[in-house]
C-alpha cells in the first residue's frame, strides 16, 4: 500500500504542477490579449522546460484559449500581425 500511494502522488503532484502553468500561461494571456511567443519565447517567460510548455500550450489550444500560427502562440481569435515586406513597382 506504501509503494501504491508513493507511486501515484508524482502523478497527481504533477497534474497539479501542469494546472498550475496552464493557469500561469492563461493568465498572461488575459492580462495582454495581443501577446503573441514563440516557444523558446514561452518556455523562457514561465520558467520551463520545452516539453513542459509544450505541453501546457497544446492543453490551451485543446482548451480553445490558445492558437497557433506558425510557430507562435497567440489567444485564440487574435491574428497574428505579419511583418511583410512592401513590393515596389
Amino acid at each position: 500500500m506504501a509503494l501504491e500511494s508513493s507511486v501515484l502522488q508524482p502523478s497527481a503532484a504533477s497534474e497539479l504542477r501542469d494546472r498550475s502553468l496552464q493557469a500561469r500561461i492563461r493568465a498572461e494571456y488575459d492580462e495582454m490579449p495581443g501577446l503573441n511567443l514563440t516557444l523558446p519565447q514561452a518556455s523562457r517567460l514561465f520558467n520551463c522546460d520545452a516539453t513542459t510548455c509544450t505541453q501546457a500550450l497544446m492543453r490551451l489550444i485543446a482548451d480553445g484559449v490558445l492558437s497557433v500560427d506558425e510557430g507562435v502562440f497567440v489567444r485564440r481569435g487574435t491574428r497574428l500581425r505579419r511583418r511583410g515586406r512592401r513590393m515596389t513597382g
